[in-house]
């Protein structure tokens, strides 16, 4: 089985994923348009790809490198924390408590942070996600200012 992002429609550097004769889908960054400081994954390998560096997308970048696994993580923006990245009009902030946006998954992290308000702005948020991916060293395993316009599946 072979999972396949078609490089001509990625928007940067040029990627593409195969899969193994094991069955686990490794990302394969191939040779294409990049810069200096990216030159040096052409050929990498990785057990698995992320499509955004969202809450959501940070999480799953920590959990499957804690297992062990090789990941990379593609955000169309800039930096870290998807709506959040995004939304930067006055004003914005979260609409359920900020203990929400707070990760369980390390009590360290949660002695660490300490939200300024119950109904945290926008500004807050994004520090806090910016703080998270600095202290668990994720920020290195995502590719920014990168999109994927699609993908498709190969049985």
């Amino acid at each position: 089985m072979d999972f396949q992002i078609n490089p001509a429609t990625l928007q940067g550097p040029v990627y593409f994923c195969s899969g193994t004769n094991k069955g686990i889908e490794r990302t394969m960054i191939a040779d294409g348009e990049t810069s200096p400081a990216r030159s040096a994954e052409t050929g990498a390998f990785f057990d698995a790809i992320v499509v955004g560096a969202g809450f959501a997308g940070m999480y799953m970048l920590h959990r499957l490198r804690g297992l062990g696994f090789s990941a990379r993580v593609f955000e169309a923006g800039g930096g870290v924390g998807g709506t959040w990245y995004w939304n930067r009009y006055p004003g914005a902030r979260c609409d359920v408590e900020s203990m929400q946006y707070s990760f369980s998954f390390s009590e360290e992290l949660d002695q660490q942070w300490n939200w300024s308000e119950k109904y945290a702005p926008q500004p807050e948020i994004l520090s806090y996600a910016n703080h998270v991916v600095d202290r668990f060293d994720l920020r290195r395993h995502i590719v920014f200012d990168t999109r994927v316009a699609s993908a498709t599946f190969d049985e």
